[in-house]
């Protein structure tokens, strides 16, 4: 059998006289990861022979064949880094594409894998100047290496409007660049070429150069400027690029790097002449991460505000979406965003087959690949998301184009665990720059961007059919989940010897919780089951204002009301100026060398004793001075820790209050007398593990209301003051005083004796009652 092959725009075409083979087929397996430019396209594959060799590897597409063969355009060029990057040149910029890799064995039997659909960007518009300060060769090598470094960017990036105002340093040492494009290079040769060039354009585009980039706060570095690029973007890219599942892009202030956390580091962007190795895939990686990081949000210029714009949302033009908020407070677990009669949009109560019939609720999503902006319209009425007199609303006015950023990280329940693999999307009015926005009560708004994971309020997921019904699916399995695993904390509460003070009061609370667990197991939506969990709670508030426990031994263990005990989750569900002035790590807190608080209430708590246990110490001071202090008799730790008032404050353990007699851990300090104490939060933590620091407070709650739990470090701010704690344990007593419960334990003759005393609420003697409530002979009185 003959081929026939011919260049068209320096494209392979291979074209076969026969469609029938007798051979086996290799088996082909497309990567579903891939980078694409303005004018070309990468991907990677797997190909297996099945008996023939396989003769011909590389990937096919089209513009309107779905699933392409050789028979279409097809390209076998190809890198080599850790496996074959494959790549087609010369496609049209903002075109969408069908691509799949395909094997061709000797006897021309070819085997295809799964189909990608994409979409190139506009090509970029970087310009630039230079103004040949250097001699004749230098300025020839700088001119190419700006011409080529342009030249790559537009072909592979969509970067509109920058200029590179390119300068010749007499006194640069190499070449710098500033955020906007104003470049030297100096006179080295070695720095006159085109991934120097690269590395200071990534400057001009914001690398090391704006809050993003740097900023103590930013949501897409996971330092100060410094440490993990947190974007998908460019971690798409590394992984891709690299053949990897575990690397990540780092840098700092000036460079980008990719690593998998062991210590080998890939350069994205040639930091430094050595690293500059001339090549064509060196120079197509450091291209496509500048696209990657502008993608994520890093802004290239003034006009780009939020980063580039791309098909981040692989849609079908006559497929039907349904759009919900992703935050539980509006509507994730109960709701969709419909377009009501008079055009208002609003996020609205209904479970997934309600949606599926009604069409307001539905949505055509039509991308629009010269801009790589979408457009939302409805598919009940025709009307598009507009957004006219500062607000959005679905209306018949010009559509309102949205730049859709997807979120970081997949959807997550109340839980943390994954409800859906899918991302949400930012909303971004591309001629306003403006958020669409859920606010209360069904309302939509218009909302200032918030880059940040927190801001679920301003994203939103876009669900096919299927995915609306398995969404709702997966909810429901984990809200009942979640109930089954919180259910068996409070019926252990009937475990603990116990004596009701409400009669009947045990009988209620074992049929409550079997009717919460009924409906549990009927309910038909997440927003049926989610209100469940917090019915628990209360049945057990309930249950505590009707018993108490026999005896101080054995107490009711509440923990699991308090969010966040062990810091497991970081400060999450603690509040006070524990989230600025606080460090977390090794599930613990500390304030070195300030004043802070770390607190959470809890509220519509019964009437009762309660007592909280937590691990923490302070060190007042140098290690030394502390000590030689402590050993003498004086304890100079004041940061407190109470439940419930301040009037039941203790003082944080001392640091060497707990020493221990052998090193717990590589950092301890050994003291004077052999013993060792912990010196790092690392070397705490083992401490911690050991048992050692533990503090507790009691407070006698009068009236139903609210329980505070806090830690107050406020003159923490002296020279080497330290405060670490973790692990807070809860406890009640039941509806009974400590001191009524310890004159029950004793025998009858010395009940006798203490009965004829009056205690205060917190058991304390006193020498004549006051008025108020008071504790006489055993019981809690009123004496007016």
């Amino acid at each position: 059998m003959k081929k026939y092959v011919c260049q068209l725009f320096g494209i392979t075409m291979m074209f076969s006289m026969s469609s029938v083979f007798a051979g086996t087929q290799p088996t082909v397996v497309t990567d579903s990861r891939y980078v694409r430019g303005a004018t070309q396209f990468f991907g990677r594959a797997t190909w297996t022979a099945n008996g023939t060799a396989i003769t011909e590897r590389g990937f096919c597409f089209s513009t309107t064949n779905t699933e392409p063969t050789i028979y279409d355009l097809h390209s076998t060029k190809f890198f080599t880094n850790n496996g074959r990057i494959c790549y087609v040149e010369n496609l049209e910029p903002a075109t969408f594409y069908y691509a799949r890799a395909y094997g061709m064995t000797a006897d021309s039997t070819v085997g295809y894998g799964d189909v990608i659909k994409f979409c190139t960007l506009p090509k970029g518009t970087i310009s630039w100047g230079y103004d040949n300060g250097g001699s004749t060769e230098e300025n020839n090598r700088i001119n190419a290496a700006v011409a080529e470094c342009v030249n790559y960017w537009n072909e592979l990036t969509s970067i509109p409007g920058l200029y590179l105002n390119v300068h010749y340093g007499a006194g640069t040492p190499t070449a710098d660049c500033s955020y906007g494009g104003w470049m030297h290079v100096g006179p080295n040769a070695s720095y006159q070429k085109t991934g120097t060039v690269m590395h200071e354009a990534l400057h001009a585009i914001g690398v090391g150069q704006c809050d993003l980039w740097y900023g103590s706060s930013s949501p897409l570095r996971g330092g100060s400027g410094t440490g993990q690029w947190l974007g998908i973007r460019a971690t798409e890219l590394v992984r891709f690029w690299d053949n990897s599942t575990t690397e990540y892009p780092t840098g700092d202030g000036t460079h980008v790097w990719a690593t998998n956390g062991s210590g080998t580091m890939t350069s994205f962007s040639v930091n430094g002449a050595h690293e500059d190795t001339g090549s064509k895939m060196q120079y197509t990686a450091v291209s496509l991460m500048a696209q990657a990081l502008c993608e994520d949000g890093l802004p290239p210029t003034s006009g780009c505000p939020y980063g580039l714009p791309y098909y981040s949302f692989v849609q079908e033009d006559d497929e039907k979406y349904y759009i919900k908020n992703e935050s539980a407070d509006c509507g994730l677990y109960n709701s969709y965003l419909v377009e009501e009669a008079d055009g208002t949009l609003k996020w609205s109560a209904m479970v997934a087959t309600e949606a599926l019939q009604n069409d307001r609720a539905a949505w055509h999503i039509r991308f629009l690949p010269a801009s790589q902006y979408y457009q939302i319209t409805n598919v009940a009425t025709g009307h598009s998301i507009s957004y006219v007199n500062s607000s959005f609303a679905a209306t018949t006015a010009s559509a309102a184009r949205f730049q859709f950023m997807p979120s970081r990280t997949d959807v997550v329940g109340e839980d943390g665990s994954a409800l859906t693999s899918a991302r949400s999307y930012w909303f971004i009015n591309a001629d306003n720059k403006v958020c669409l926005g859920a606010v209360s009560d069904g309302a939509v708004a218009s909302t200032t961007f918030n880059i940040a994971n927190n801001a679920q309020r301003q994203r939103w997921l876009l669900l096919n059919e299927k995915q609306a019904k398995d969404l709702e699916d997966s909810g429901l399995i984990k809200a009942r989940a979640a109930f089954k695993k919180h259910l068996p904390n409070i019926e252990s509460l009937t475990n603990v010897p116990h004596v009701e003070v409400i009669e009947g009061a045990e009988a209620t609370f074992v049929s409550t919780l079997a009717s919460l667990s009924a409906q549990c197991d009927e309910a038909s939506s997440v927003a049926d089951v989610q209100p469940l969990v917090e019915s628990l709670n209360a049945a057990a508030k309930t249950y505590l204002a009707g018993v108490r426990v026999e005896s101080a031994d054995q107490l009711f263990d509440l923990t699991f009301l308090l969010a966040n005990p062990d810091f497991s989750n970081g400060k999450t569900g603690w509040l006070g100026t524990v989230s600025t002035n606080g460090t977390v790590n090794y599930n613990e807190i500390e304030f070195f060398q300030k004043s802070a608080t770390a607190q959470q209430a809890l509220t519509d708590m019964p009437a009762g004793t309660y007592r909280c246990d937590v691990q923490g110490f302070q060190r007042p001071g140098g290690y030394e001075a502390v000590y030689n202090e402590y050993v003498a008799g004086t304890d100079n730790a004041k940061a407190k820790f109470y439940v419930g008032a301040s009037s039941a404050a203790v003082y944080l353990k001392n640091l060497m209050a707990d020493r221990a007699n052998r090193s717990l851990h590589g950092d301890d300090k050994q003291m004077t007398d052999g013993t060792y104490v912990p010196n790092t939060m690392a070397s705490a933590a083992a401490h911690f593990a050991a048992g050692y620091y533990w503090n507790t407070s009691e407070y006698y709650l009068n009236k139903a209301g609210k329980l505070t739990i806090m830690i107050l470090a406020t003159n923490n701010t002296g020279s080497a003051y330290w405060t670490c704690f973790t692990n807070f344990i809860l406890y009640s007593y039941g509806n009974v005083t400590k001191e009524t419960l310890s004159l029950e334990a004793l025998s009858p003759e010395e009940a006798s004796a203490r009965a004829i005393e009056s205690f205060d609420l917190h058991g304390r003697p006193m020498r004549s009652p006051a008025k108020g409530l008071v504790i006489e002979q055993g019981q809690l009185k009123l004496v007016k």
